[in-house]
């Protein structure tokens, strides 16, 4: 893991993120809320609008060295017109680094971007009902099961999607409480 880094993309990255976000669509189109084809005909300008130019959200590259190996991001929710709350999406991992614990570097990256984003007081993901891996890795970092609804996915099925929530306004005073509790041994 030591040549395994973790930063934010800019658009200088375009290609190589279309890259690793079509292989992810093409390799698991039941996982993703859109579909190899919707995408496929992105150019660049759009890619880096969409997905590159910052603002209100954040795409991070997982490296091995120099390789793009992962793709993760956290963006403003748009179910949310208030603008207070993040989502979590778009994940993947190149099969041959699966498996390695690179996903806990993927969401603590997220996590941490979302606290410093103080505009937002929660912080949500979903997921497949039948993604075991997506349960497992938001059920390590905390986060609260808060509703199930049926969902039409873009491969044509049609099957649960759970969705859970994280309190990043009581995760931030928690954080703050510690700093201070641990400021007060100092003395």
């Amino acid at each position: 893991m030591s040549d395994v880094s973790i930063r934010p993309l800019t658009p200088d990255d375009w290609q190589a993120f279309q890259a690793l976000r079509l292989e992810a669509l093409k390799a698991y189109p039941h996982f993703y809320c859109s579909s190899y084809q919707s995408e496929a005909g992105y150019d660049q300008e759009k890619i880096k609008k969409y997905w590159l130019n910052g603002g209100n959200k954040s795409v991070f590259g997982l490296f091995d060295g120099d390789a793009l190996i992962g793709i993760t991001g956290v963006f403003t929710w748009k179910e949310d017109a208030a603008g207070k709350t993040g989502v979590m999406g778009a994940s993947y991992i190149r099969p041959s680094h699966q498996g390695r614990g690179y996903s806990r570097l993927l969401y603590q990256a997220r996590i941490d971007w979302a606290m410093e984003h103080k505009e937002w007081s929660k912080l949500v993901v979903s997921h497949r009902a039948s993604n075991e891996r997506s349960r497992r890795a938001n059920q390590a970092f905390g986060f609260v099961l808060t509703h199930k609804s049926s969902h039409a996915w873009p491969d044509g099925t049609h099957e649960d999607e759970l969705h859970y929530e994280m309190d990043l306004a009581a995760r931030r005073a928690h954080a703050a409480r510690q700093v201070y509790s641990s400021s007060q041994d100092v003395f």
